[in-house]
Parts: structure tokens; sequence; C-alpha cells
């Protein structure tokens, strides 16, 4: 009988044929397929009859031989043609039956057990695992439905930005997954077993240095008083500074609008929050030394280089005057430079005029190198970084050193500032398109951004509805609700300049603009 192509579920392949199983009576068509005895040889079935008859692993395919053992196994299982409980034949049988070595059948063997496909016996071998009732399938990237309601929050944001399938405000495209891949590969082959265990309290040494490194080349000399933690990203930053600066009732500001983050978590340990405006200079000094007068704030939130939403940078007189005012009150700073990388020139931050002593300098890679890239810093001062390594190691243990690993060989391999320049060049460049689209169809931005992501848009109404409908097109839209903390109506709309070329945009925009 001749082999034939086959569908994706070749049942009549995988029987076994007539000839070889000879006459069958009611006894053998109840005895489980390719039994095998104690030792793992086949039972008492028909010696010869294989167990994927006329079926043979294709050598030359672009699956292994492994992946295509497999599928087959998978196939057959799930659609009963092995019965559920049936004893599968030893390793060294189905090894001689596919012409494959035995490595290649324990290696199969070894999945199917992972994917609870057969299992494994020691001392009587494998079996086809017994249907379960299954659990509700979760497919990749579900998201659990979210409620109706009437305003957007920020765990509808939060939820809709999982669910899509880019959620970095990136185009997959200007993403450099070699350089990621390449760096991977470079650890995994001089990785030692101590890469294996828990990290340092205060991250890997070797990337450590190197961002001291860094920030001393912006004038920022974080030692010998200072001290770098590393973390997760700047949430996981911004949380335990919080958890260790902060005391339910205590005031803090923060600026608005203000990545809504922030908000959110503030809202959740209890804090009172106190707001001063953001302005192309800065956050308006006036107002934060008038709440330092009054309420005598423990911590200012504040986000100096490439600000979350409206793209701006702090001047030095901004930058000299809310160092005076913490100075003068006692105040801790906690200054985010997640996007300073994208910046026009060199970074302004308040940690450089202060050189860590009553500030908190927070950075990240995954705004750049991708989401998935979950490695942060805290540069300030070493007595109150001690403590928070303690919280750090109380809540979670160790942060991920393989990750930190990759950092620090992705940074020493030589392309890393060569791509965040590529990387700036190309948002720059959608940037300027997107302005000029927008000035076609009458949105004017007063002071538009010089670098970053976002655009700050005035939409003339309530951009909710807008910042709705764009979301249900995988656009990146949050309306400027969220960026206050008492959620109030907002005309304002933070667009990523990623979707300069998404053709429903300028669509939902033009119908927008006529009412």
């Amino acid at each position: 009988m001749t082999s034939q192509p086959s569908p994706p579920v070749p049942a009549h392949l995988l029987k076994r044929s007539a000839a070889s199983d000879g006459s069958r009576n009611d006894q053998s068509q109840s005895t489980p397929t390719g039994g095998v005895d104690a030792q793992g040889d086949l039972g008492p079935q028909a010696p010869g009859a294989p167990l994927l008859a006329h079926w043979q692993p294709v050598r030359s395919s672009s699956h292994t031989l492994v992946d295509q053992i497999v599928d087959r196994f998978v196939v057959c299982i799930e659609q009963n043609v092995f019965r559920q409980g049936s004893r599968l034949p030893s390793v060294r049988l189905l090894a001689q039956e596919l012409n494959v070595s035995r490595y290649t059948i324990v290696e199969a063997y070894d999945r199917l057990v992972a994917t609870n496909h057969i299992t494994a016996n020691a001392r009587s071998g494998y079996f086809v695992q017994h249907k379960r009732q299954p659990a509700r399938g979760i497919k990749s990237g579900e998201i659990v439905p979210i409620p109706s309601q009437d305003r957007i929050d920020v765990p509808w944001i939060l939820n809709r930005l999982f669910s899509q399938q880019n959620n970095l405000g990136l185009k997959q495209e200007w993403l450099d997954t070699e350089i990621v891949a390449r760096s991977i590969r470079k650890v995994a082959r001089k990785m030692q077993p101590s890469a294996l265990m828990y990290g340092e309290p205060f991250g890997f040494a070797p990337l450590r240095q190197t961002i001291m490194a860094q920030l001393a080349a912006h004038d920022l000399h974080v030692q010998p008083a200072g001290e770098v933690l590393l973390t997760t990203g700047v949430t996981h930053s911004v949380d335990l500074l919080i958890r260790q600066l902060v005391r339910p009732g205590d005031y803090v500001v923060v600026e608005e609008p203000c990545w809504f983050v922030v908000f959110a978590y503030l809202r959740m340990v209890g804090v009172n929050i106190l707001t001063v405006a953001r302005t192309p200079q800065g956050p308006d000094t006036a107002q934060l030394e008038a709440h330092c007068r009054k309420h005598k704030p423990v911590l200012f939130i504040c986000n100096s280089t490439v600000h979350n939403p409206t793209g701006f940078t702090l001047s030095a007189r901004a930058a000299h005057d809310v160092l005076r005012l913490a100075q003068q009150y006692d105040m801790w700073i906690v200054e985010d430079d997640t996007y300073s990388e994208l910046s026009a020139g060199p970074p302004l931050r308040i940690s450089t005029l202060d050189q860590c002593e009553r500030t908190f300098l927070l950075g990240n890679y995954s705004k750049t190198l991708g989401a998935a890239m979950r490695v942060g810093f805290i540069a300030g001062p070493a007595k109150i970084l001690n403590e928070i390594a303690m919280l750090k190691l109380l809540s979670g243990l160790s942060t991920s050193s393989l990750n930190e690993r990759v950092i620090h060989e992705i940074i020493h391999g030589g392309h890393y500032r060569s791509y965040i320049e590529r990387l700036r060049q190309r948002i720059n460049w959608a940037r300027t398109q997107m302005l000029e689209r927008l000035g076609d169809l009458g949105y004017v931005l007063a002071q538009p951004p010089a670098a970053g992501l976002f655009l700050w848009l005035d939409m003339s109404r309530d951009a909710e509805p807008l910042a709705r409908q764009l979301n249900q097109h995988d656009i990146p839209a949050t309306p400027g609700s969220l960026f206050y903390p008492d959620q109030r109506v907002s005309t304002y709309l933070r667009l990523s300049v990623s979707s300069y070329d998404h053709p429903h945009l300028w669509d939902a925009l033009a119908a927008w603009q006529q009412g």
C-alpha cells in the first residue's frame, strides 16, 4: 500500500493495516493499542504491528524529527486514535519503528508528558493520559472582558492596553530584535550555574556599574554617597519608593497632567494627592511653594525630561527652583526619567543639580528595547536605597539576573547607542508626519514637543468617546481625564506617533473635526 499526502488529521494512515493485524477477534479489539510490559517491550498484541503504520518522520522537513513525532502523537491522542489509558511502546521499540535515535523518542515523550498528553511510570512505561474536564481555554493575548461602563478609568485602559498586540507604543518594525537575540545567545554561551540562582540584592553588579558610568557621562556622579538599585521597571521603582518614604495620610505632590498609574497607586495607598500644573518650562513652582508652606509634603513626583504625556522638558530655572524648595521644606524628589533617551539633547535633570542627595532618579530599558525587557533602576542616596533593597527582598526577593545580564550585554555589545539613535530618528520622523497631517485637518498644537512618543492634543470637547472608538481599532489613545487625579472631563487626548500611518486614525480625526 502506498502512502499518500494526507490532510492534517490522517486517521486512515494511523490505523493498523488488516494485513499486519491479521484476523481480529473481540479480545484483540479491546486490548490497548501498542501495549508494553513492565520492561517496556510490546505486550501480547501481534508482533510486527507498528504503532504508526505507514507513517515516518521526514528528515528533510523544516520541522525537527521531535516536532513531527510530537505533532503526530497529539493528533492521534486528541482524535482518540490512541485510546485513553493505552500503553505506548518503549523508547527502544518506537525508535526502531520510526528509524530514529532513542534520544529523539525520549525528547518527544518528555514533551508529551509536559503537555499532559501522556503520563510516565518508571516501572510500567508510558500511557495515554485520561481525558479530564477541560478548563476554559485562554488564548494568548486574551483578556478578561471589560464590563461596560460610562467612563474610561485606569483599569479599563490597562486592560485595553494589554489586549492589544502592540502595547509598547512603538511600531514593532522599529525594534531591533536581533540586538536582543544576539545578546541572549552571548549570555547563554558563557552562562554559569550561578546565573540561575537568586540575584544580588541590589541587582547585577556589572550592570549597576555601567549605569553609574552612563550617569557620570552626564555629570551625575552617584557615588560615593549614592547607590544604584535595579528593579523590574519604573512602576516597580515607584512602588518601592512610595512604600519606603510615604505613610497613609501624608501629602504627596504630583504634576498634572501626569502618568495615570501614579495617581491610581497613590489613591490605593491612602495618601493625600496635591497637584501642580505642568507647563512647557516645567512644574508651576509657585503652586509647589504654596503646597510646601501649607501641607509640608514628604514627596514630589515629577517627569523632567520628555514629560508624559506632553513631551515637554523642564527648563534650568524650573529645575533649580524645584530643588531649592525641596531643600527648604525637607521634601524628597522622585524624578521619572523614562523617556530621556528620546530627548533632542542631553537630558536636564534635577538629580544632576542635586547629585542624588535628596532626589531619586528612575530609569528603565523596556520603553526602548521592548516591554519584555523588564529592567529598571533607582539612583539615589545610599542610606535610603539600603533600606529599599531589603524591602525589595521582602516583597519579591531578587530581580531577574538573567534579564540584567542580557541588558548589560546589549549595552557592552557596542550597538546600543546606534540603535537608540536610529529609534530616535524614526520617532522624530513619525512625529513630523503626524503634525503635518494634523495641521492639514485643522488641529494645531500651541507648542509641539521636540521629542518623545506622544502628542497631547486638544480636541475641543470631551475626548473620551473618540479614545474609546480609536481603541476599538487597536490605536493606542488615552483620554486626558486619566492624567488628572480627579479624572475630570478633559478635552485632551494622548496619541502615540507610531499611529501616524493608521488609516482609521485619520478618518476618525476628520469626522471628529466636523463634529
